[in-house]
């Protein structure tokens, strides 16, 4: 065995520095800069020394300098001409001190997290409002301007990642994390591990994840509690170390995130912190909310997950004036919602899922009159209360996520806006409902998406503000309204479609698992499909004709996974499409009608194996992406058109598969001939992959899977025979695991937070075995002596937890009178 050789490397050239230094303090317009900008910032490149890390923050920082005196006033700092020896240290700090004054304590906060740490973007804009950071402008919603944060920090290079409106996960880099710690002072820490802690003796912001022993800790300050105002705790602390972990001494809580995994019945002392603005409890013991929660009148946020033991919450929690956002989940005892939630003025998002014992929302919504989000999910709620119709009616967007039996009373909505997204249409039992539904009457719908959910579970996620999402599961009993008496052989995808027509002013529509061969007669309508500009086909799998040719405003058309389709013909294209992408047609042909497409800028073909014959388009300038097609690679090469024929090198070993957004895996990621050296494969948050293909791949010795919520089962063709660590998390609909006992080199498995799994094949002889939090196989793993380690998980992979789900700064003052202003960044 020996070590992989070092790699040093070089500094940059002159000319790679000024390319780095021009595209990201200039971005491409340096024909609008003018010569004197251009000289300053070659001096500005010269004093980076020619470090890539230095030239770009710097450079990204110059982009938002707005003339030459701000240029100039950098190129004369005198951080230039500090003792330190660090030149990429030296431009961070000067990146750092030209930071606008609201930016600062929001890059500070970071420095509570360990480095390598994934920040959830999202969560991470919650904690900055709930420490006071976000500055109102009584325009735009706190949440807006704190996206607007997180986008200044990218933009100028604090963070790392690729930036995606409203989900966005993000890195700092080592030395920018070094960078906020040298300026943030002595008052955040972290603790990951079994690291022996050093805590300081002021202490503001605490993260802790992992098992130490508290009261063993020798720095452990018990007096700390008197400036603490954020502690994230994800542990599994004993319960001596939790009762040491007194904040009920903690008077200055404006966050608290508590997660536990040894059955701990919890103090709720923590109600003296007037301040509390947000309350997470993950994993904690106790039947009963307790009423003094509800004195906490500056709660803005309280998430409670995993509280197996929770059967009611308090009668008074209506008194929660200032509370914006609810979260309940996984609360398998809950049963009973308190007649108060209807007082909840400020509530913007109410989220229920996973109680599988609550049986109604019996409460008046009618006064939720700020309400902006709704989820109910995974309960056993079977109808949908009257009072919510006054808040539908009158709502200016709505994302409407529907799984249910009937649809009738979507007749209420005749004023709806924006987006309706109805899933699950399988279950629906009447066809008389739907036509009482009267999508064609929703004048101002602009977006519909129907899927039919055959064996898929919608886990559709989309992150808008301003917009209510319902997403009621019920695929239990028909309600009353339903005419059981209609004959059910009437019922089937097509004859629903009949009924789903929406009006002529509907600019969107997406079809996802649609089984039948044939369109109805309003698709491709030139009247009733008016206005639609952009259609997207989803596993269509039997559609063998795209009627879409006669749409006068069709712009952009998305073709996926639709396996019977042979032919695309010249009368199935409109003239005035501008993008068309197609993918996974395994039966596809030929594809014609492109040279008549004159608008045409955008055409993506992916993974259409069988097509031979595509029509030339009409101009040379038009961006044409070609991948996995192996039949049109002589096309390409006629037409001057690159090809791109393996999607990973030979040699490739490692591989992240990260929010794909498909049903299916791409099928060379599971082909041994072109990935026959992975080693590892990561799919993290592919919402709805429905299997995986890695059986052939014969190196692969480490497997994980996260986030998959719609994967249902994992069987023998999906592990390969020589893996050796297997990880499972957050895979909330899978079932079933089989094959388990073929693994002979398998010598780790972790298996976390899988509510849905009764069923693990057995397997041979591991050294290493952790299930938790799947409790339908508490007694399968008694049966085969495994330990089962109750409500554990492991936030092992460092990133926030989802919804659902400092250092004293020389320049920014002390909170010396205990005022809650926000003014200090601590």
């Amino acid at each position: 065995m020996q070590t992989v050789p070092t790699f040093n490397l070089n500094y940059l050239s002159a000319e790679q520095s000024w390319q780095v230094f021009h595209h990201y303090a200039f971005g491409g317009a340096i024909q609008n800069m003018g010569s004197n900008l251009i000289e300053i910032g070659k001096q500005i490149m010269r004093k980076c020394e020619m470090l890539p890390l230095a030239i770009k923050s710097i450079a990204s920082l110059l982009r938002h300098e707005p003339n030459e005196e701000s240029w100039k006033g950098i190129l004369q700092n005198e951080l230039w001409e500090s003792d330190t020896n660090d030149e990429i240290f030296r431009s961070l700090q000067i990146s750092y001190a030209r930071l606008p004054t609201y930016l600062k304590p929001c890059f500070l906060y970071c420095s509570m997290f360990p480095k390598d740490y994934r920040y959830n973007i999202k969560k991470l804009v919650k904690l900055w409002i709930s420490q006071g950071y976000v500055q109102k402008d009584g325009l735009r919603s706190a949440h807006e301007i704190g996206w607007e944060y997180a986008k200044g920090l990218w933009q100028r290079s604090f963070f790392q990642g690729n930036y995606r409106e409203k989900n966005f996960y993000c890195t700092l880099h080592d030395m920018v994390h070094d960078l906020a710690r040298f300026n943030s002072g002595h008052g955040c820490y972290s603790i990951v591990g079994g690291m022996d802690p050093n805590f300081p003796k002021e202490l503001y912001h605490l993260y802790v994840r992992g098992g130490f022993n508290l009261i063993e800790t020798p720095s452990y300050p018990f007096g700390m509690f008197a400036t603490l105002r954020t502690p994230i705790v994800d542990n599994n602390w004993s319960k001596q170390s939790w009762s040491a972990f007194d904040i009920s001494k903690a008077p200055k809580l404006r966050v608290l995130d508590l997660s536990c995994r040894n059955d701990l019945h919890f103090d709720f002392s923590f109600v003296k912190s007037k301040h509390l603005r947000y309350l997470c409890i993950d994993g904690i013991c106790f039947e009963r909310l307790p009423e003094c929660i509800c004195s906490l009148y500056n709660l803005q946020k309280l998430t409670l997950r995993h509280c197996f033991d929770l059967i009611e919450l308090p009668k008074s929690i209506g008194n929660l004036v200032s509370l914006e956002e609810l979260t309940i989940k996984s609360c398998d005892l809950l049963r009973v919602l308190p007649v108060s939630l209807g007082q909840l003025k400020a509530l913007r998002k109410f989220r229920l899922r996973e109680c599988s014992e609550l049986e109604e929302v019996s409460f008046d919504m009618g006064n939720l009159t700020n309400l902006q989000l709704l989820t109910i999910s995974e309960t056993s709620v079977s109808s949908v209360p009257p009072s919510m119709y006054r808040i539908l009616t009158r709502i200016g967007a709505l994302e409407l996520r529907l799984k249910c039996s009937t649809m009738g009373w979507l007749e209420h909505l005749i004023n709806l806006e924006g987006t309706l997204i109805l899933t699950g249409l399988n279950c629906v039992r009447s066809l008389n409902d739907v036509r009482r539904a009267n999508l064609a009457s929703m004048h101002n719908l602009h977006r519909l998406i129907l899927w039919w959910d055959h064996s898929f579970h919608d886990r559709y996620r989309i992150a808008y503000q301003n917009v209510l999402e319902l997403f009621i599961d019920r695929n239990r009993d028909a309600s009353p309204e339903t005419d059981t008496n209609e004959d059910e052989y009437e019922i089937n995808d097509y004859s629903l479609m009949v009924w789903l027509q929406p009006h002529p002013n509907c600019k969107e529509l997406e079809i996802k698992c649609y089984y039948n061969c044939l369109f109805p007669l309003w698709i491709g309508n030139p009247i009733l499909c008016a206005s639609l500009e952009r259609i997207a086909l989803n596993c269509c799998l039997y559609i063998t004709f795209i009627p879409f040719g006669n749409l006068g405003k069709l712009k952009c058309l998305r073709i996926f996974g639709c396996s019977s389709l042979q032919f695309i013909q010249e009368e199935s294209l409109p003239l005035v499409l501008e993008e068309i992408e197609i993918s996974c047609c395994r039966s596809l042909i030929s594809v014609m009608g492109l040279r008549r497409l004159k608008f045409l800028f955008k055409l993506r073909i992916t993974e259409c194996k069988n097509l031979v014959l595509l029509d030339p388009c009409r101009k040379a300038s038009i961006t044409t992406f070609v991948w996995q097609c192996p039949k049109l690679q002589e096309w390409c090469s006629q037409h001057d058109i690159s090809y791109e024929g393996k999607s990973c090198e030979v040699d490739l070993k490692v591989l992240n598969i990260e929010s794909y957004s498909g049903l299916l895996i791409p099928d060379w990621i599971g082909d041994p001939t072109i990935c026959a050296s992975l080693e590892r494969i990561e799919v993290l948050d592919c919402l709805y992959i429905t299997f995986i293909p890695f059986g052939s791949l014969e190196k692969l010795k480490y497997l994980r899977i996260l986030g998959c919520s719609s994967l249902e089962f994992i069987n023998e063709d999906s592990l390969p025979l020589v893996v050796e660590e297997i990880e499972i998390s957050d895979c909330e609909n899978l079932t079933y695991v089989n094959g388990m006992q073929m693994l002979k080199s398998l010598v780790k498995l972790d298996i976390t937070d899988c509510r849905n799994l009764c069923w693990l094949d057995p397997f041979g002889k591991t050294s290493i075995i952790t299930i938790s939090k799947c409790p339908k196989i508490r007694e399968l793993c008694a049966q085969h002596d495994i330990y089962y380690k109750g409500s554990e998980s492991d936030n092992s992979s460092g990133s926030a937890p989802s919804d659902g789900d400092e250092y004293h700064s020389h320049d920014i003052h002390n909170d010396k009178n205990g005022d809650d202003t926000g003014s200090d960044w601590r």
